[in-house]
């Protein structure tokens, strides 16, 4: 089992993250799929996406995945991909949510 990756998350989105975390690893089953068709541009889609998404949920080291995949798809990169995408589902496999007191 990799190491735990703890995240504080504003408790506001306690009710979000569970299907938020389902659609990412949906996205990642589809970036497997595009690969085996070399659809790089539905990879940059997904990866753009993820770019913006991650950090608004509070999830900062997916925006930075989101925008390694995206350049990686971008040149084409499948072996990059690849890894890119293994890193992110170990990462959401990893990962021990706290949900802290909204600042407001």
């Amino acid at each position: 089992m990799p190491d735990r990756v703890r995240v504080e998350v504003d408790e506001d989105l306690s009710d979000l993250i569970p299907g938020f975390l389902t659609h990412k690893r949906e996205d990642v089953v589809t970036i497997f799929g595009a690969l085996e068709r070399r659809d790089y541009a539905a990879i940059g889609s997904i990866a753009h996406k993820l770019k913006g998404e991650g950090g608004s949920y509070g999830f900062a080291s997916m925006t930075t995945m989101g925008k390694s995949l995206e350049q990686a798809a971008a040149k084409g990169d499948g072996g990059a991909v690849t890894v890119l995408a293994e890193e992110l589902l170990n990462y959401m496999d990893s990962l021990e949510i706290v949900f802290e007191p909204s600042s407001s």
